[in-house]
């Protein structure tokens, strides 16, 4: 049998980081989505309406009494069929520039942190091709609750694909993409701080930690799961105030009153009418939701591609 020319390693390569991309991305964001549900409800709720006085856990509460514990997996569906090309768009993305810049550059260029934070932001681009309209339709969801079945100037979402469909027909294509913009500039920043943090940490650990590997090539998982949460903790307080900001966006519906017209306008008005505690609204759930999302994810793609990256 013959060995695999370089082309068809790099194929294989590719193929792997779309691969086990998608896998973990899908495990973390099935298990985290309650999380997340509850991060969009404290988000959208303006300073002064108190509806949750207790922050995540009142949220928690509140939904599981009065409208049930399937409530906290709105929007899940189509989580669950555009989070597979979104990760793996985004992992893809990710080490194939950060092997670009290594191959054209050198390996110190290739594992500084500005690489990995430049790289970070493609990566955030390509999978937001799929993750922003999933974003509207989940989110869409996520802040409905029944009492919007009685509301006579709207249509009540009955699941995700339903959603698509009215979203579609209301706004066109168009509004599958509102925030867009928002959401580059948020998690842009978000990504390329998670990976500069990350990579940089990863590289200490290679070279103080023993993780009883002759070649120390290979980061154990615990250390994978704590570098992740610490990563993902830091990045997600730090964008914490441009989240609100995008969400209160995407949630907008058609036909309801223009509250904010853009990024900097949502900033403004948010700024003006409720002061500045309206932006660390839902930062704990944000953490509670991407840290250990971002944990899982990570750890998993890490211990799928040293596990499948023995066969290429």
């Amino acid at each position: 049998m013959s060995a695999s020319s370089p082309t068809d390693k790099r194929s294989n390569e590719k193929l792997l980081h779309l691969l086990t991309g998608a896998t973990s991305g899908l495990l973390a964001d099935s298990i985290m989505h309650p999380i997340d549900t509850i991060r969009v409800r404290l988000q959208v709720e303006k300073v002064g309406q108190n509806k949750y006085k207790g922050g995540t856990f009142s949220v928690f509460r509140s939904i599981v009494k009065n409208e049930g514990v399937s409530y906290l997996y709105k929007g899940l569906p189509i989580v669950a069929v555009a989070t597979v090309p979104a990760h793996g768009l985004y992992f893809f993305g990710y080490e194939y520039f950060k092997g670009k810049i290594q191959q054209h550059y050198g390996d110190s260029a290739g594992q500084s942190s500005m690489t990995h934070f430049v790289a970070g932001n493609i990566a955030n681009l390509m999978g937001s091709i799929v993750w922003v309209p999933m974003d509207i339709i989940k989110q869409r969801l996520q802040v409905q609750s029944d009492t919007a079945k009685s509301h006579p100037n709207q249509t009540f979402y009955r699941g995700s694909f339903h959603a698509a469909k009215v979203i579609f027909k209301e706004e066109g294509v168009r509004g599958f993409f509102r925030g867009f913009l928002p959401t580059l500039y948020i998690y842009g920043p978000y990504v390329g701080i998670y990976f500069s943090f990350y990579e940089k940490a990863k590289q200490i650990g290679k070279r103080y930690i023993d993780f009883n590997n002759d070649d120390n090539k290979y980061i154990s998982l615990a250390f994978q799961l704590t570098n992740g949460f610490m990563a993902g903790s830091l990045a997600a307080a730090i964008t914490c105030p441009l989240d609100v900001v995008k969400t209160r966006i995407q949630v907008q519906r058609l036909g309801d009153e223009r509250l904010y017209t853009g990024m900097l306008d949502g900033f403004k008005t948010i700024l003006k009418e409720e002061g500045l505690s309206a932006f660390v609204k839902g930062m704990g759930a944000r953490v509670l939701w991407l840290a250990p999302g971002s944990a899982l994810t990570i750890a998993a793609y890490e211990q799928l591609k040293s596990f499948f990256g023995k066969f290429i």
